[in-house]
């Protein structure tokens, strides 16, 4: 084992504070330790400093700056710097020096006695890592759902190599944008494209090479192996094949059975061998199954032998390093509103009257169409789209039938952004009329719609602007995506900072499968999504982070609540009921270590026994009588908040060690009572992030419900439960951190 451990001054403003070189002096009588460095500005010129040691070291201690906070020298730079020279970037650990000692301690001499406990505590860490390894992903994309987010996912990802497959539920591409004839142009221009050119646009580049096209398919199962996704898709029977048929429409001619056209919700018909739509993509023909009664008058018709009627469907199993979930949305069951009299015939949803207008109304233009606004109170949520897509159709049947009546009632109009608000404008200088009120009933007398408000409003034609809802809750759930109360992903946190990223690493969400999103907005996450899964894929590996948890079979019973607990869909249970972590997947939360009622699984580098060796001697060079704090500050907030208190200038007394923990549900209650019954320590703070905001979603709460569990009974066992204390700290909560330790350690 060959240790080496270099010191910054960060231009003396550490060695100002403290005696640097008696640490320095210090690290030299460390067993392992063969070279002792410092330098005045490591973030100058890293490169040139670590060729000093380069092929001389297999571990690496970096005394400066905090690792999380750095805006120079973070712990991704740091890794990737010593990856250069040859080390493992598990191999590594770092004394943080600056934002959590020198910047909060005016006591020069309790600053460098806390500065050597410190070191300590990283010297028995390092020399205990087990390096990590990577694994091989498969540059494959699966993408569910060929509407505009997942067409244009799928085209980004040829653009820069990696395969895309697209996998879409029905025979066409496109999805409901294929049924809105007129599209919002751009959030910024109150214009309309038809999408009678913009589907036939976007569906030739993902029929190009590098895209594979799975129509009338379903993910049906998924595994994961080895980092990667294995995929069952089942595919029905094409009995019309797509690379034979030239769309000649001489086999509709002849079909003698005809059905309604669900692509217009029954306003048209269709022959069981047709296309849903004209420019329906692919350019082939399809059967319906279930209407067809294989009489075989097209297969005798056909010129290019394309049909097939004994045609069988089949599982596909393909792996996958990424997938992109963009399966668009659904309305909301309007039959739940009785009394919006939604089984009429002549009340319908938005969509619906976006066929209707294509369709001319079938010839039966209603002289007065009423829309009504919105149900947000009853399903809890605003749609965003309802109000800017009803003034869209109001302004279109205005400016269509200037003879026609159209009014919107609504609650609360929300026409956002600029392009809605002139909408608005337009169908106000159109003649639409908007009322303001609530809709008690809709109700039909003599031939007439009556819309029920503060007075009555007669309509030959009612429009409902339904909810919109997640459509693939089931798919989502396949895959292990968290899902919030109304069955959308839960992005990963920061959500702010990390859009489309799931829970389950590598499964990420686009298009209006994500949230409410316009058409645009749509295109526009589908190439997001396809940056991140490039930046995944690119390289063909992933290399497995510092903390990865890890299973020791012959003390697990198999019990699977690991499995559970896992907000990261990482863990399985085998066929000899053993659990098994996928370490391509894990985050290293620790939340697993956590639940486990047998010890059976720990994070790798993050043990409990290298814990409690950091704690051994977290206070070894504190003074006799002093109050020996102990604060376990989660990875990703409340360090953080640490080190901001130096930073804003705030001083604390040096009696208090801090270790960077995973998730604050990853401290054990081992460790905090063998701290506390061996008298390592005089108090513990354990902090996680704040209420609904944690990195791995809910381990501050179970960590807090733990705690205060823990702290009932530790009167039983003669501990004094004000020893033990926990907090939520975010990271700006730096304020509340100090105040809390402040009291803690007098």
């Amino acid at each position: 084992m060959r240790i080496g451990v270099l010191f910054c001054t960060c231009g003396g403003t550490i060695s100002e504070k403290l005696d640097l070189k008696k640490v320095e002096d210090f690290a030299k009588t460390l067993e392992d330790v063969v070279i002792v460095e410092t330098t005045d500005l490591f973030c100058e010129k890293p490169e040139e400093i670590l060729e000093k040691f380069k092929g001389k070291i297999d571990r690496f201690i970096f005394a400066g700056c905090s690792e999380r906070s750095s805006l120079k020298m973070g712990e991704d730079k740091l890794s990737s710097l010593l990856e250069n020279i040859g080390i493992n970037r598990a191999m590594f650990e770092t004394v943080n020096l600056r934002e959590q000692c020198a910047w909060i301690h005016d006591n020069r001499d309790g600053a460098t006695r806390k500065a050597m406990d410190q070191l300590m505590m990283s010297y028995v860490k390092v020399k205990t890592n087990i390096p990590q390894g990577s694994v091989k992903l498969a540059k494959r994309a699966l993408i569910i759902g060929a509407g505009v987010a997942g067409m244009k996912c799928a085209s980004d990802l040829a653009k820069v190599g990696i395969e895309a497959v697209i996998v879409e539920k029905k025979p066409y591409i496109g999805g409901k944008t294929s049924m809105i004839p007129m599209l919002f142009q751009c959030e910024g221009y109150a214009s309309m494209c038809t999408s009678e050119c913009i589907i036939p646009v976007m569906g030739r580049e993902v029929q190009k090479e590098g895209i594979k096209l799975i129509t009338n398919a379903e993910v049906v199962d998924v595994a994961k192996e080895d980092g990667n996704f294995k995929v069952k898709i089942e595919k029905k029977a094409m009995m019309v094949k797509p690379d034979k048929c030239v769309s000649c429409g001489k086999c509709a001619e002849v079909c003698p059975i005809e059905i309604e056209n669900p692509f217009d919700f029954g306003l048209t018909k269709r022959k069981a061998i047709d296309k849903d739509f004209s420019l329906a993509m692919p350019d082939s023909y399809t059967i319906d199954a279930e209407a067809c009664n294989k009489c075989g008058s097209c297969v005798s018709v056909c010129p290019t032998n394309a049909i097939d009627l004994e045609a069988k469907g089949e599982i596909i199993e393909e792996k996958f390093g990424a997938v992109v979930i963009a399966t668009g949305f659904e309305g909301y069951d309007m039959k739940k509103f009785e009394k919006l009299s939604y089984s009429h015939p002549n009340v319908v949803t938005l969509l619906e009257l976006e066929r209707l207008i294509k369709n001319n109304f079938g010839g039966k233009v209603p002289e007065s169409v009423v829309f009504v606004l919105c149900q947000k109170d009853e399903v809890g949520y605003c749609s965003k789209l309802c109000c800017p897509i009803t003034a869209k159709l109001a302004f279109r049947l205005a400016a269509l039938y200037p003879e026609m009546e159209v009014t919107v009632v609504y609650k609360n109009l929300r026409t956002y952004g600029r392009a809605f608000e002139e909408f608005r404008r337009k169908c106000e200088m159109q003649g639409v009329e908007f009322v303001n009120s609530e809709v008690r009933e809709i109700k039909a007398e003599n031939g007439t719609l009556k819309v029920i408000t503060d007075e009555e409003i007669e309509a030959d034609l009612v429009v409902l602007a339904d909810p919109l809802v997640p459509s693939a809750i089931k798919l989502m759930k396949l895959f292990g995506v968290k899902l919030d109360k109304y069955g959308f992903p839960i992005e990963f946190q920061p959500r702010i900072i990390t859009p489309m990223e799931t829970y389950v690493d590598r499964v990420y969400a686009a298009g209006m499968a994500r949230s409410f999103k316009d058409i645009q907005e749509s295109v526009e996450s589908g190439s997001a999504a396809a940056m991140k899964v490039y930046e995944a894929l690119k390289d063909g590996e992933k290399k497995l982070q510092k903390y990865v948890s890890m299973v020791n079979s012959d003390k697990c019973i198999g019990c699977g609540i690991c499995r559970e607990t896992c907000p990261h869909n990482a863990i399985s249970v085998d066929e000899n009921l053993k659990s098994k972590v996928n370490p391509g997947f894990c985050k290293g939360c620790g939340l697993c270590t956590s639940v486990c009622p047998t010890g059976a699984i720990q994070v790798m580098n993050f043990e409990d026994w290298q814990l409690m060796k950091q704690i051994d001697v977290a206070f070894s060079h504190a003074k006799d009588g002093e109050k020996r704090v102990l604060a376990l500050l989660c990875y990703w907030c409340s360090y953080a908040a640490g080190d901001l208190m130096g930073r804003y200038g705030l001083k604390l007394p040096a009696n208090f060690r801090s270790i960077r923990v995973r998730c604050s549900a990853s401290v054990s209650n081992w460790v905090l009572l063998k701290a506390l019954m061996e008298n390592k320590v005089d108090a513990i703070l354990v902090a996680g992030c704040p209420p609904n905001n944690c990195h791995h979603l809910y381990g501050n709460e179970m960590e807090d419900k733990r705690i205060a569990s823990l702290k009932a009974i530790m009167p039983e066992i003669g501990l004094d439960e004000n020893s033990l204390r926990w907090e939520y700290v975010g990271v700006g909560m730096w304020k509340k951190l100090a105040d809390v330790l402040n009291k803690m350690s007098s």
